[in-house]
């Protein structure tokens, strides 16, 4: 099977309304809702802050989250044409993943990536919980930056799609190339 695109609906699995928590889902796996996507009162700026994955989806599994604020924000340009700006405030608890600094600057990065301007990255104020960041930024509708999402969310799908296909081939290849070297091996020394 190859990947072609994260699935958003509205709860339920209907069509997505704009305010709602937006469910994301690879296929039939639901892998979480982003929550709450606060719309502007004129409804052409909406604001990103918070994904909250799903109790099937471990930490080890968690290769999609470029994929997903790409994939989302593209999603919600071309779903509502009136949208010109997409404020992001991602407050993610991030110091289990690995070094909170290194993961900042991934997001900052990505967000720099889709056109997104005043980007930054600072630590949150939870003494209970150091080296978590919140990193924020603006995406305001041009050609340029619309361009540049666009290559962003056909870049993360590859690169998920590889994630995907590597994970499989662990899980079906390995037996079988175990299984040839074995047989090369005693081949070879017969």
């Amino acid at each position: 099977m190859i990947f072609e695109k994260l699935h958003l609906t509205g709860p339920g699995g209907s069509p997505y309304k704009l305010g709602e928590p937006m469910h994301v889902h690879d296929g039939a796996r639901f892998l979480g809702t982003v929550e709450p996507i606060e719309v502007g009162p004129d409804r052409s700026e909406v604001r990103i802050s918070r994904f909250s994955s799903a109790p099937s989806v471990g930490s080890g599994q968690r290769n999609f989250g470029p994929l997903l604020l790409v994939e989302v924000t593209l999603f919600l340009v071309e779903r509502f044409r009136n949208i010109q700006s997409v404020h992001f405030n991602l407050r993610r608890e991030i110091e289990v993943y690995g070094d909170g600094m290194m993961v900042a600057a991934a997001r900052a990065e990505l967000l720099r990536s889709i056109g997104a301007t005043d980007v930054h990255a600072r630590p949150q104020p939870d003494p209970s919980n150091p080296g978590n960041f919140v990193v924020g930024g603006a995406w305001v509708y041009t050609e340029d930056s619309l361009l540049a999402l666009r290559l962003a969310v056909a870049l993360q799908r590859d690169l998920y799609g590889e994630s995907l296909a590597r994970v499989a081939t662990k899980k079906t290849g390995l037996p079988a190339l175990r299984r040839f070297k074995r047989w090369w091996v005693r081949d070879d020394g017969a």
